[in-house]
């Protein structure tokens, strides 16, 4: 076998290929990245594992006043990491804690102590970022907590904030691997992220801070007041008791007068020929004032506070709800006025109607429990009070109405022998008489003006919903002068002598007869 003589290559082409064999050998192998990331509709989280720290990268998604991260899965004594711009270029980070649903307080020996990173950006506008680093632990799938403010606090780290605008738990799981083009490393310049300065264009201010300088706050801006102003703790407490109201009269409308309605209709229906009066009543009369004012105290709370409006799940979703409340009440109009057809005991439109009121109770009972989470007024023990109260009426107000379908079988034969529908009217031919003639009387003894009465001509009259209790009116002017389905109904018929009823035409299915119906259904 013949080899090949590397004698003959130039001497410089030698040395390159011995340098490029070593170094495919011997090169490095760098390990991936690790790493999650979230997003919410306020804010996006992203953490990158290092070799002994974790950088948090926290971009803003909305008008930026502070973000914040906690390393548990609820607020109460949770550390948390929160962190604004200042209007001088600053970053501020500040080291809190809180009992419960209240203003977290400053902590001046955290478990573990965060420092600005270098991936902080503010150059964008739209969506700045800011980052912190914090040594690493062993929880690899970590439980947080997140919150976001649009109310820029004061440049101390020790400042009041602002109640946050939306806040809520997520997971992140720092074992997934992250791609290289997405995510960079803090140490790729080759500096040690623990000894990385932030940009010099930043004064950083933090609560557990080792220097001896100090960088005098900027003027307050008279667009943003202080929290200790007492004309700002008068508009607070004034937001505060909008949304107590805004709390109260929404569950009362939403969670307590609707469902009122819905099980009247459900357990009334064929039991009282009231039951649409009162489902009207309360869906109405009741209702519509008290949902509409809480309704509306919800959005003028937080114009009051400056912040945007349906940003959260509980507002998008009030906003859901309202507009489904205002089409079935339109729905329900709408069945009133234009009555269907008596051969129709179910119209479309009408199963509409019970499914949709359906559909908004049960989204009724997920938007108050939203509500209950996020008032910031309400303290952990008053929060589990509420949720167990919250637990026990949505248990309730769905068993009384899975009981009340029993009487669907009651409904159903009720509407098999028609009560659901006006009587048959009298054919015309069998009305009609000559001018002059003498009706005879269908009574023996029965007086004329007794005859009279007997004969005044009747109609029956559908009030939409297509029940047994659908009135029976006459010509009359009384408008009272009805009388109900079930009872037994004589009509005499004026025939007079020249006039010639056809074997067909004096059958008993023209001319109407005594009609009793059968009670024992009830």
């Amino acid at each position: 076998m013949s080899s090949f003589n590397f004698s003959c290559l130039p001497r410089h082409l030698l040395l390159l290929i011995c340098l490029v064999s070593s170094g495919h050998w011997t090169r490095p192998v760098t390990a991936s990245l690790t790493g999650d990331s979230w997003c919410g509709t306020l804010m996006c989280v992203k953490a990158t594992v290092n070799d002994t720290l974790v950088t948090y990268e926290l971009k803003s998604l909305n008008q930026l006043g502070w973000m914040s991260i906690g390393f548990g899965g609820h607020m109460s004594d949770t550390p948390l990491v929160i962190m604004w711009p200042n209007a001088n270029g600053s970053i501020t980070l500040s080291h809190r804690q809180a009992t419960g649903h209240v203003q977290p307080t400053p902590v001046a020996s955290p478990p573990r102590t965060a420092r600005i990173s270098q991936h902080t950006n503010l150059t964008s506008q739209a969506s700045p970022t800011l980052a912190f680093d914090i040594p690493k632990n062993n929880d690899t799938l970590q439980q947080l907590i997140w919150a976001f403010g649009v109310t820029r606090p004061p440049p101390d780290s020790d400042s009041t904030l602002e109640q946050h605008q939306d806040a809520g738990p997520f997971t992140l799981d720092l074992t997934k691997v992250l791609d290289d083009s997405g995510n960079s490393n803090a140490g790729d310049n080759g500096d040690d992220p623990a000894t990385a300065a932030a940009p010099t264009s930043a004064i950083i201010a933090t609560t557990t801070s080792s220097l001896p300088t100090f960088t005098p706050p900027p003027p307050q801006s008279p667009a943003q007041p202080s929290s200790s102003d007492p004309e700002n703790k008068v508009h607070k407490s004034e937001h505060d008791s909008l949304l107590l109201a805004h709390g109260a009269l929404s569950f009362l409308g939403f969670a307590v007068l609707l469902p009122a309605s819905v099980l009247a209709a459900r357990w009334g229906r064929t039991r009282t020929d009231r039951w649409l009066k009162i489902h009207w009543f309360i869906n109405v009369v009741l209702s519509v004032p008290v949902c509409v004012v809480g309704w509306v105290l919800g959005p003028l709370s937080v114009s009051r506070r400056g912040r945007k409006h349906v940003v959260n799940e509980h507002q998008i979703l009030g906003v859901v709800v309202f507009a489904l409340y205002m089409l079935q009440l339109l729905l329900g109009t709408l069945i009133i006025q234009r009555r269907a057809k008596p051969s129709t005991p179910h119209p479309p439109r009408n199963i509409v109607h019970v499914v949709l009121g359906l559909s908004i109770l049960i989204l009724c009972f997920v938007e108050t429990k939203t509500g209950i989470t996020r008032d910031p007024q309400f303290s952990s023990d008053t929060v589990k009070i509420l949720t167990a109260l919250w637990a026990a009426w949505t248990i309730i107000i769905p068993s009384s109405y899975l009981i009340g379908l029993k009487d669907l079988r009651r409904q159903r034969d009720q509407e098999r022998l028609g009560w659901h529908t006006p009587a048959p009217p009298i054919p015309l031919g069998l009305l009609a008489s000559p001018v002059g003639s003498t009706p005879f009387t269908s009574r023996r003894g029965e007086s004329a003006s007794g005859t009279a009465a007997s004969r005044r001509e009747t109609s029956d009259e559908d009030d939409g919903t297509h029940d047994m209790f659908s009135r029976r009116r006459d010509s009359s002017s009384d408008p009272e002068a009805t009388e109900m389905r079930e009872v037994v109904r004589d009509r005499a018929i004026p025939i007079s002598a020249s006039t010639v009823i056809s074997p067909s035409a004096a059958s008993t299915s023209l001319i109407p007869q005594s009609v009793t119906f059968r009670t024992d259904m009830w």
